[in-house]
């Protein structure tokens, strides 16, 4: 099989790749993306979230992707992390309470993992959280993926990580609570019957899932299987979007519908600026997070 050695400014450095198997990604990725949006319009016709599926989809996607991007070992390194991380905080959240504030799961999202936690949950932090990373590398470093240049700054992108992803819970939590009924929060909250705590749980998780992911990066090799176009890159981003643009016409309640444009949507055009805006000589420095 043919191998090609190419310089890839986006990821500043040469990647070794094979044109059929980038081909196949490529294409596999296409796909993907046209079954997840597929589903948003099936979303909006029926005026219903079909979680499972997007779940699955998206999820896929990302995986994908991320093996395309950064190589196999930082892509299973990254989902590993997030499987194992958001399924111990929501067993946790489950059994004491303390996380998120007392909930329990229902049967809509079956199968349950140890009786408490779907198997589709920590998938959908996989699916959110990788295109959230990418949005953080790009806001404070211009480009996808790459090593942070000291502990302060990857703190820094990891936080901006956890507030991007978390942007998606203002939307997202009301209508699995109040449209598909997939768990039940036993005291309520201010929040379209949701606690406040809720939110800072998932900061909390999400922090701790890119802060493990980012610092174990370090040490794995950045090995992508294609080159890192700009066309590829936002794909994950695409689907970002789709989440937003799902719960802006048919989010639930109605209330939720004017948050995701001024939360998911002001990190996804902030990004689009960065990618596709002027090239800059240099890249943005936080000389106080280096």
């Amino acid at each position: 099989m043919k191998t090609l050695v190419r310089y890839d400014r986006h990821l500043e450095q040469e990647i070794t790749f094979h044109p059929a198997i980038e081909m196949v990604l490529l294409v596999a990725l296409d796909f993907l993306l046209l079954v997840l949006l597929s589903i948003l319009g099936i979303r909006i016709t029926i005026n219903h979230l079909p979680f499972q599926a997007m779940t699955w989809t998206f999820g896929s996607l990302v995986l994908v992707h991320a093996t395309y991007m950064v190589g196999w070992r930082r892509a299973l390194t990254c989902l590993g992390l997030t499987l194992v991380i958001s399924f111990l905080f929501e067993y946790a959240g489950v059994r004491t309470g303390l996380v998120f504030g007392r909930y329990q799961y229902t049967g809509v999202l079956s199968p349950l993992v140890l009786g408490t936690v779907p198997l589709a949950i920590p998938m959908a932090y996989f699916m959110v959280l990788w295109p959230s990373y990418l949005m953080a590398n790009y806001l404070t470093r211009g480009k996808p993926a790459g090593k942070h240049p000291g502990l302060l700054s990857l703190l820094y992108a990891s936080l901006l990580t956890a507030l991007v992803m978390s942007a998606w819970d203002l939307t997202m939590d009301p209508v699995m609570v109040g449209e598909v009924k997939a768990w039940v929060w036993d005291n309520g909250g201010p929040y379209f019957g949701i606690p406040f705590r809720n939110f800072f749980g998932w900061v909390l998780t999400t922090f701790t899932i890119s802060t493990a992911y980012r610092l174990l990066e370090r040490g794995i090799p950045l090995k992508p299987l294609g080159r890192a176009h700009r066309g590829f890159i936002i794909l994950p981003l695409i689907g970002y979007a789709s989440l937003c643009l799902g719960d802006l016409l048919v989010g639930f309640p109605l209330g939720t519908r004017v948050l995701a444009p001024f939360t998911m949507g002001t990190a996804f055009l902030a990004t689009l600026m960065r990618m596709y805006g002027p090239e800059r000589t240099s890249r943005p420095t936080f000389p106080f997070l280096s």
